[in-house]
């Protein structure tokens, strides 16, 4: 190959001029015996050399231009490429080796392995929250609305009216709703305490307490002349009461607030034993069952969020969390929770850990023996998309060294076998 000269190269030139040395040598001694040997290697070293540099060079193009059995690769291009396609499909890829190989790999521990990577756990969340999407993206979702609107008519006529209640009440209180909502009720509450209308009001009740009890003669006359009975203090006194209790009722954790928030929860739990109030949350469950437009509503919905998600879509944009932020933390702790039963499942079940392990084989045999036919395919194109030139060069750096010590040992054999056969000939002669 042509590029920057090597050792290969420098022993070849060494041997010409060991060769030309010589030649000079035995011309100027011409009966010398010593310089005809070194004339007889050095003939033998060019020679050597010359033939193991011509022989190389054949293979991948026409030395010197001669053109009898050279360039024998591009020649041979098809043959080549063809007995490597099939060298890697029968050798590499065979079913034996496939097999043999497919043996020896514990697939349910690199399963094991693999799912317990976060970063599995995060791509399946990810992988199932994107199938949702696109779902609700889909115009024809006349199955899921009918599923979703038998199945919520069912849940609400399922329900047991005590249970109901009881539920409602868990929830309330897991969720801390009804300590949100007398905070905000006594905020309320407190801001209309403070007013100036509920000060005259406490004002004009209080007088007519006064006027009720004592009338309006002279002992109520005595009495506010010597301030004994001051209803401006009065009134100011209870409105500070007022507030000062509806702060302690607003204030988390405050007494007030815990002994207001048990007496509601018992009273509202005591009406799982009232008949008519069961009664009516009867009626009013298969009221809502019956005469709410659940299918219609949905149908409605599902139009609206389809069309959200669209205009969502174009600006690259995750429309569950970024309009139901709590619906897409729900969903996705869902997915976890899911993840990980699944997960626990294939390590403590060995009869599920059988059957993955036969799916899993039986996939890998059957990809593994179209990739036999497959990488065949692949390796003949590239090496047929190839010229000359780079189906040479890609040959001959896998092999450059070697093919340049081949050079170096012909010279240097070629000269070992020019002395032994001086030697011999002397002796002989």
């Amino acid at each position: 190959m042509i590029g920057p000269i090597n050792n290969a190269d420098r022993a070849l030139i060494l041997s010409f001029l060991l060769f030309l040395t010589a030649l000079y040598l035995h011309l100027l001694f011409p009966m010398a015996i010593w310089a005809e040997g070194v004339l007889a290697i050095g003939e033998a070293a060019l020679v050597g050399g010359a033939a193991d540099w011509f022989a190389v060079t054949a293979l991948f193009r026409k030395p010197l231009g001669f053109p009898y059995h050279t360039a024998i690769l591009p020649r041979r291009r098809d043959g080549f490429i063809h007995a490597v396609t099939v060298m890697v499909q029968k050798e590499f890829f065979s079913r034996r080796k496939i097999f043999n190989h497919i043996e020896k790999m514990h697939l349910v521990p690199l399963l094991q392995t693999y799912l317990h990577r976060s970063e599995t756990k995060e791509q399946t969340t990810n992988t199932v929250m994107h199938f949702l999407r696109g779902s609700l993206l889909r115009r024809n979702n006349g199955k899921m609305i009918s599923y979703l609107s038998i199945r919520m008519k069912e849940i609400v006529l399922q329900e047991d009216a005590a249970g109901l209640i009881d539920r409602l009440v868990d929830v309330f209180h897991t969720n801390a709703w009804d300590r949100k909502a007398f905070v905000k009720l006594a905020g309320f509450l407190k801001k209309e305490a403070a007013a100036e209308e509920t000060w005259h009001s406490i004002h004009d009740s209080l007088g007519r307490i006064e006027y009720e009890k004592i009338g309006g003669g002279f002992l109520s006359r005595l009495l506010e002349m010597t301030n004994t009975v001051n209803l401006n203090e009065g009134t100011d006194l209870i409105q500070r009461h007022i507030c000062a209790a509806l702060d302690e009722l607003g204030t988390d954790g405050s007494p007030l607030q815990e002994q207001v928030l048990s007496l509601c929860r018992s009273y509202l739990l005591n009406l799982r034993r009232d008949d008519e109030i069961l009664s009516l949350t009867r009626e009013l469950q298969e009221r809502i069952a019956g005469e709410l437009p659940i299918e219609e509503t949905l149908v409605r919905l599902f139009d609206e969020m389809r069309k959200h998600f669209e205009r969502d879509r174009e600006r690259h944009v995750n429309s569950i969390e970024e309009h139901m932020p709590e619906l897409y933390t729900h969903l996705r702790r869902i997915i976890h929770v899911e993840y990980d039963h699944m997960r626990s499942l294939v390590e403590e079940r060995p009869e599920l850990q059988k059957i993955i392990a036969k799916i899993l084989y039986d996939l890998l045999a059957r990809s593994a023996l179209h990739a036999q036919t497959l990488v065949g395919i692949i390796v003949g194109n590239v090496l047929s998309r190839l010229t000359d030139d780079e189906l040479n060069r890609l040959i001959y750096d896998k092999v450059e060294e070697d093919f340049l010590w081949i050079r170096v040992n012909g010279s240097l054999i070629g000269g070992c076998i020019g002395g032994i056969i001086f030697i011999c000939t002397r002796v002989i002669m």
